[in-house]
């Protein structure tokens, strides 16, 4: 690694898939301050996206979504050699118990409640960043959040 490398590191690509624009668009102002950012608008844009070469880093996903949902499209996405260890995190209205064993059994690292608290979000990012390849339990949290 040379001295330039530390003062301009490559940024981490993320996917975020939301059918909210609004939601969106702000997620996006938030995350493109430390990741290269990629939306998609439903599940299976997000799919088709993530499929491209290079693979995002990891992905932020809704649940709800029209065309394809979020669970669906992460078992989807586990089931493609490239993409099974791009760690998805969701961010969701739904927090049934039921939607939140679906989500961690499709393989979502983290299952966090809207309006997102864009601090757990951060941490929950960085985390699954870090684990990246390494098996994973999954985690259900959510909190307080500033974000629709």
């Amino acid at each position: 690694m040379t001295s330039s490398d530390r003062a301009f590191p490559t940024r981490r690509r993320l996917l975020l898939i939301e059918d909210d624009a609004q939601s969106c668009a702000a997620l996006c102002r938030w995350l493109s301050y430390e990741y290269d950012v990629t939306t998609a608008a439903d599940g299976l844009e997000g799919l088709e996206i993530a499929s491209r070469p290079p693979p995002p880093d990891v992905i932020v996903a809704d649940v709800w979504m029209p065309r394809l949902d979020g669970v669906s499209m992460v078992a989807r996405l586990k089931q493609k050699e490239l993409l099974r260890r791009v760690p998805v995190i969701f961010l969701t209205g739904q927090t049934s118990p039921r939607s939140v064993a679906a989500g961690i059994a499709a393989g979502a690292r983290a299952y966090l409640s809207k309006p997102v608290d864009l601090d757990l979000l951060d941490r929950k990012l960085r985390s699954a960043l870090a684990a990246r390849g390494r098996p994973h339990g999954g985690d259900a949290s959510g909190g307080p959040g500033s974000l629709p």
